[in-house]
């Protein structure tokens, strides 16, 4: 499957996709680098190549970039490549808070990913 991440959740996805290749689970991780210019060919090539992708960003689910990217993928030719629905995995819907206890709660996390990840792969 594909993970397509951007900024701080990189490092935090890398560390998922290590996980997942213990047990012999291949994860492909992108970082579009930038989001304007969006890198799409590179984003419709990872989807049809893998057939399932999470999108993981720690800004607010709602109006986050990563439904900009769900729908990149969902009107080019890899929609018909893809065994499952493209799952966006955000933030919650509230102001980020500053404090890193709270953000632990608010933001996507090893753990959070990780159940994500097993859900597209039922």
């Amino acid at each position: 499957m594909s993970i397509i991440v951007y900024g701080r959740m990189v490092q935090i996805c890398l560390e998922v996709a290590e996980n997942f290749a213990k047990e012999d689970i291949s994860i492909e991780i992108v970082d579009p680098r930038t989001l304007l210019p969006l890198d799409k060919d590179t984003l419709i090539a990872s989807a049809k190549k893998t057939g399932r992708v999470l999108v993981v960003h720690e800004a607010c689910q709602t109006g986050g970039y990563g439904g900009e990217i769900a729908a990149v993928i969902g009107d080019s030719e890899a929609f018909y490549y893809l065994d499952a629905p493209i799952k966006r995995l955000g933030g919650l819907d509230v102001p980020i808070p500053y404090c890193p206890e709270l953000e632990k709660h608010v933001v996507p996390t090893i753990d959070t990913i990780t159940q994500a990840v097993r859900a597209l792969l039922r």
